[in-house]
């Protein structure tokens, strides 16, 4: 059997990190990128140490992206995971600025989008071709009870509506891409401040689980990492 491909986009620490890991415990041919500007952090040593190769994109920057493509060879990609996140804070409109909204909506959103473009061909390459990209919960506006977080729930709203309508225009296209939204749980990582409600290691296993299991009929879903389907 074949050694199955999976780029980790956003590899180095916190749920990237943590998938590198589950993915190499799997035997998988693991690719994890981390930016530019973090290749002296000291995180990178812990993506090191798991044996995954490594690119380097900058999300903000498309020729990195395209760069990314062409070196990850002729190789076929079987799961692209895209993993780009800013922190949820500030919580009160009040403190929201263009700049938050900017920043937010280019790291989560755009540099997603842009990663699918440019490893579509490798993806093609591929039996069952999949990607996920990992949004939130506070993405869904039916599910906006309370409010908070306005800069960053718009921006994964606007990454849930990229990745349905991306799915939605390969599939007419006749590409056999499943392509679908996932929740990851709220787990403890730098960007929640260490707070958490799930456990990393239940929430992980269960992506993977997730993962493993879809099928073109799951495009376009929003999912969550135990299962369950989320409403947009």
């Amino acid at each position: 059997m074949k050694t199955k491909n999976v780029l980790v986009v956003g590899a180095n620490r916190g749920i990237g990190l943590s998938l590198v890991k589950a993915y190499t415990a799997k035997s998988w041919h693991v690719t994890g990128t981390i930016r530019p500007q973090s290749r002296n952090d000291e995180s990178i040593k812990d993506l090191i140490a798991t044996g995954a190769d490594i690119l380097e994109i900058d999300t903000l920057d498309e020729s990195s992206i395209e760069k990314a493509a062409k070196d990850f060879g002729d190789k076929p990609l079987d799961l692209l995971l895209n993993l780009g996140g800013l922190s949820p804070h500030p919580k009160s409109w009040q403190e929201q600025t263009t700049e938050m909204f900017t920043d937010k909506f280019q790291t989560m959103a755009v540099g997603p989008f842009l990663t699918c473009k440019h490893f579509l061909a490798s993806l093609e390459k591929a039996t069952d071709p999949k990607i996920v990209n990992i949004t939130s919960e506070f993405g869904s506006v039916s599910s906006n009870s309370f409010g908070t977080c306005m800069a960053y729930r718009v921006a994964k709203a606007a990454a849930n509506q990229m990745t349905v309508t991306l799915a939605r225009e390969w599939e007419k296209e006749g590409r056999k891409v499943t392509v679908v939204c996932m929740e990851p749980g709220f787990v403890a990582t730098r960007l929640t401040g260490w707070d958490f409600v799930d456990d990393m290691d239940t929430c992980i296993a269960g992506i993977v689980k997730v993962v493993d299991g879809l099928q073109q009929s799951d495009n376009a879903s929003f999912i969550k990492w135990d299962g369950s389907k989320i409403p947009f």
